[in-house]
């Protein structure tokens, strides 16, 4: 962390907006003139936990001659609500808008390493008016909380919606239109490259829907990218001319440690690796449990808890799409991966250690979810097929061959006794 004095020099550096900043900690208070407004998009990098990732965005409303510093906040949630947790899980959690004094909540953002950047808005006085208006009514009791959505409809995209309502919906009209090579998946597995086992569960519990190439308008769900397309915004100015959406910009303060990788990771090479090194563990301790009792109920443990962790993710995904309104959830292939199917084959994998009857049907069962694995690739050239999941093909795929192979060789019990 920076200290104080640093702050405060970083504080300093605002004088480029040629404003006279009130003392830190003055309490946000409604405009008593509008002609003067200033408003500026504020953008957080990263952070170190889980939902700091995906950055932040707030509005700032500006004015020292009225004695206004009032940030718009529309990511606030309470983790201690009865219901919390339970919304999370149904995917109906409810996040709301809350105001905070502008200059204190830009320094604790700092202090907590995390990259500030200004973006003061062109806006006219009028324009200004309107955004701060409408951030008003946001505050209202019966608009102040909101269904919020993870991808179109959460803290970035309201304050998005704000700055569009202020010019009369040219944000939209100048983003809306133009594609870009960008996915909700892309972007997921991007900002979480720093923490593989979460960028690992969130690849495996997106669906289709998160494979969707995005327009401009759609990708500001991120706050990173939605300052870089206000940049190269321009929208009518007082006289009817085209002027810049950003007026000018600053980085307040910049992390060392938390920068968001410029591009989506290959993750289809590490997981390719892990993938045939588990497959080739499989073969050869089945191949060493041919000759090996000891041997052979390590081979068929080790199926059993494998398969256990395919069927309740499987199980997982199933409930997902089907009784939960996680729609980036819902149209999984991943389910030809990881299916419910393979809690049978757990079953039959530690039943076939005592009664080696089980061991047919073990191997069916084997082969069937190996077949379901081999589907996942195939279907990638079927129009409509278009989840991007190869990655979690080449980790999951060599590990079901690898079973089914071995399982079937062995699907008759051996007449002779294994050695101990």
């Amino acid at each position: 962390m920076k200290t104080l004095s640093a702050l405060g020099l970083g504080l300093s550096a605002l004088g480029w907006l040629a404003l006279e900043l009130p003392a830190q900690g003055t309490q946000s208070r409604e405009p008593r003139a509008a002609s003067s407004l200033q408003v500026f998009h504020v953008v957080i990098g990263q952070g170190a936990h889980y939902w700091e990732k995906y950055g932040h965005n707030m509005l700032w409303f500006f004015d020292p001659a009225a004695g206004i510093d009032v940030a718009y906040n529309w990511g606030t949630f309470d983790f201690n609500s009865a219901d919390f947790l339970q919304r999370q899980l149904v995917g109906d959690p409810i996040y709301a808008v809350d105001t905070v004094p502008g200059q204190w909540v830009i320094q604790a953002y700092a202090r907590t390493d995390r990259t500030v950047t200004l973006q003061q808005l062109n806006l006219t006085p009028v324009q200004a008016e309107r955004a701060l208006a409408y951030s008003r009514r946001h505050m209202l009791p019966q608009h102040r909380h909101y269904r919020y959505d993870y991808f179109r409809d959460n803290c970035a995209t309201r304050v998005r919606d704000v700055i569009d309502f202020a010019v009369g919906g040219a944000l939209k009209r100048a983003t809306a239109a133009t594609r870009v090579k960008v996915t909700y998946r892309g972007e997921t597995l991007r900002l979480l490259d720093d923490m593989p086992l979460t960028q690992f569960g969130t690849h495996v519990a997106l669906g289709q829907p998160a494979d969707r190439l995005l327009t401009v308008w759609e990708s500001m769900f991120i706050p990173m990218r939605m300052r870089d397309a206000l940049r190269l915004v321009r929208i009518p100015g007082a006289g009817g001319a085209a002027t810049p959406l950003v007026a000018q910009e600053r980085v307040f303060y910049e992390s060392p440690t938390h920068r968001d990788r410029p591009g989506v990771p290959a993750l289809w090479i590490p997981y390719l690796i892990i993938g045939l090194l588990l497959a080739a563990e499989f073969l050869v301790v089945a191949t060493l449990g041919r000759r090996a009792r000891v041997a052979d109920v390590i081979f068929r443990v080790e199926v059993a808890l494998f398969s256990l962790v395919a069927g309740v993710a499987g199980l997982v995904l199933v409930l997902a799409w089907t009784v939960t309104r996680h729609a980036f959830w819902f149209r999984n292939e991943n389910l030809f991966l990881l299916n419910p199917l393979s809690l049978f084959l757990a079953a039959l994998a530690l039943l076939s250690i005592w009664k080696p009857r089980f061991a047919r049907a073990a191997a069916i069962t084997a082969l069937v979810t190996a077949v379901l694995a081999a589907v996942a690739a195939v279907v990638k050239v079927i129009p409509g097929f278009t989840q991007n999941n190869i990655a979690l093909i080449c980790l999951f795929a060599p590990a079901h061959v690898a079973i089914a192979y071995s399982l079937w060789v062995r699907r008759e019990p051996r007449a002779e006794s294994l050695e101990p």
